[in-house]
């Protein structure tokens, strides 16, 4: 009997591991927070800025360091069939002198998946704290912190959570805001309580303040802002994960479902490697034309990449009909590689602040083809010299961005089809969402696996064996028809003729160029700016990062400028402004504007002014040591 009871705990402590519960870690005993200093800053654009300062005292000595637990999804708080997200980025760590700043970042899941934290777990596992006090700041940037409502957007706010190993001593929150917090609450406690907290308004900036949290006790805030400064305010609501997601399926009935589906995914693995394939010239090198006069036949193309040469130098084609030919997509990467092209060519002068860009126009008259001149006019519709736009997102309702990128998109395919590269042209909107048929066959088969374990768990639960008949057909069905979706998928790519493929080949050569050379390496006259002639092929390769670092030793050796000659503002190198993050700023400036919040519900959101509490708000998490 003991025996078997002992088995029983056993497979009751394996479920519940299983089910993504885990035993809560014993508190650290004695350890203390002594300050812990938030700053708060909403950018207009909805983004809450963090910084945190932990002074943190150790109950014994031998710690590596402490973690902090942020929440990134939880129920929805207003309609319990959603759940809400925040959207945690830009994560940066500093610590007191002789303190690891080194950290990590998990993410872990529980009540099926619809409560998400992250941990950031500071210090190293080599090193242990000297002493019993650190020091530490975190910053980082959230999205989808705020809420909405017809006469103000507000930030309710789980500051510190309820999950601390540690006793919070002291905590002071500041929070700033674009013209000002019009309105303070705060409560402090367990969840649920409405024992107010420290808060006022003090030149614009809503103060908040507590002291001597016990763990499971937290503080939340609650700052007013005005109607109307602050765009992106409404939560990021999404749908719970599904009831195949929640309750999980067992391989034995994805292996069941998925050999009944073998057979239609084996055509179409066999397609996906040998149809649709480009022609080339028959003889000839990669990247090369027959000599004038001489026919060349044009014959499969079976090379890989691996075969295709090293090119010092691109094709002299517009940046973006590059792109748009080396991989069947033409997206707001192509759109923002010829913008920052027409930079480099003297057209625009990109500026910067630091947080804010804008491209002001210099000469329009650089744009010529056909899809740089639709580009110049849509975002520049007078063409005046000293004409601006900022780079960024459009705000709800301005469509202006996007109906230039559109613009140029549908001018960028005519012109390709011109050049006649194509047999068959790339589908718009970017050809198949998989880099080859391959993981499309992969994808399916296991969308189909899912689909049929599905199915066989209804049977199971069934009393009758009337669905045994209907599987055995559906999952055939649903086989059959992914392979015919990846079939379509495949051929959307479109088809290169001979011409297309040696141009191709010279794109991939040139790619190959730019992710693999060093800066000893390039090959550049002297006084050329290497680096901004290659910048517009580097974005379109999504290799932008890699080539600034390249270029910074040239620039560390006195080979190039610090700054490049088309930017203008903090230093380039060292504004963090990125090569890489020039290229995402400007594709999603081109990307659609947010939806409009629902006017069902003010953003379907309540207010902390309104019965509010502790926990009530927004984030949450805790901290503790390790």
């Amino acid at each position: 009997m003991r025996r078997a009871l002992l088995t029983a705990i056993a497979m009751l402590v394996t479920a519940l591991a299983l089910a993504g519960f885990a035993l809560p870690a014993s508190a650290a005993s004695g350890d203390e927070v002594k300050n812990f200093t938030i700053d708060y800053t909403v950018t207009p654009d909805g983004v809450l800025q963090v910084k945190e300062t932990i002074a943190y005292t150790f109950g014994s000595t031998g710690r590596h360091g402490i973690y902090r637990d942020l929440v990134t999804r939880e129920p929805y708080k207003d309609d319990d069939s959603k759940d809400q997200e925040y959207e945690v980025s830009n994560i940066k760590v500093s610590a007191s002198p002789g303190v690891s700043s080194e950290f990590s970042t998990e993410t872990t899941s529980s009540n099926q998946d619809r409560y998400e934290t992250m941990r950031i777990k500071i210090g190293s596992a080599n090193q242990t704290i000297s002493g019993y006090d650190a020091t530490y700041v975190i910053t980082y940037d959230v999205r989808g912190a705020l809420r909405h409502f017809a006469d103000h957007s507000e930030l309710y706010w789980d500051a510190t959570g309820s999950a601390w190993d540690a006793e919070l001593k002291r905590v002071d929150v500041t929070v700033t805001v674009p013209e000002g917090v019009q309105q303070t609450q705060c409560f402090q406690g367990t969840a649920g309580s409405t024992q107010d907290c420290l808060n006022t308004v003090s030149d614009g900036k809503g103060i908040f303040g507590a002291a001597n949290l016990a763990p499971g006790e937290q503080m939340t805030i609650v700052a007013g802002i005005k109607a109307g400064v602050v765009s992106n305010d409404a939560p990021i609501v999404v749908d719970p994960p599904s009831w195949m997601e929640r309750n999980g399926l067992s391989w034995l009935a994805l292996i069941g479902s998925g050999a009944v589906s073998l057979a239609a995914i084996a055509v179409a693995v066999l397609y996906s490697r040998n149809g649709n394939k480009d022609q080339r010239f028959a003889g000839m090198p990669p990247g090369t034309f027959p000599p004038n006069g001489v026919a060349a036949e044009p014959v499969k193309d079976d090379l890989t990449e691996d075969q295709i040469p090293v090119a010092f130098a691109p094709p002299r084609i517009p940046v973006a009909e590059g792109g748009l030919l080396i991989d069947a997509k033409a997206t707001t990467t192509e759109t923002a590689a010829t913008l920052i092209d027409m930079a480099v060519r003297g057209g625009i002068r990109i500026e910067s602040t630091g947080e804010k860009q804008k491209a002001v126009l210099l000469n329009p008259a650089v744009a010529t083809a056909p899809h740089e001149q639709v580009l110049m006019s849509g975002l520049f519709p007078s063409l005046q010299p000293g004409s601006e736009i900022k780079l960024r997102r459009g705000k709800v309702g301005d469509h202006r961005m996007e109906q230039a990128h559109d613009g140029m998109i549908a001018a960028l395919r005519d012109q390709v089809k011109q050049r006649g590269w194509y047999l068959r042209m790339p589908r718009a909107g970017g050809g198949s969402v998989f880099k080859n048929g391959f993981g499309c066959a992969c994808m399916g088969m296991i969308a189909i696996w899912v689909f049929g374990a599905g199915l066989a768990g209804t049977i199971t639960g069934a009393a009758t064996g009337g669905l045994g008949r209907g599987i055995v057909i559906v999952v055939p069905v649903v086989a059959v028809l992914v392979a015919v979706g990846i079939w379509i998928a495949k051929r959307g790519k479109g088809q290169r003729n001979p011409a297309g493929r040696a141009v191709a080949d010279q794109l991939i050569g040139f790619r190959k160029y730019l992710a693999t050379a060093e800066a000893d390496q390039l090959r550049f006259e002297e006084g050329e700016d290497i680096f901004s002639k290659y910048l517009p092929w580097a974005i379109a390769f999504e290799l932008a990062d890699r080539w600034q670092k390249v270029c910074e030793q040239l620039v560390a050796a006195g080979r190039l400028t610090p700054d490049p000659y088309w930017y203008s503002g903090p230093s380039y190198y060292t504004s963090g402004w990125t090569a890489g993050l020039v290229g995402s700023t400007l594709a999603q400036t081109f990307d659609p504007p947010p939806a409009p919040a629902s006017s069902g519900g003010g953003g379907g959101s309540s207010s902390g002014f309104s019965g509010g509490s502790s926990g009530g708000g927004g984030g949450g998490g805790g901290g503790g040591s390790w």
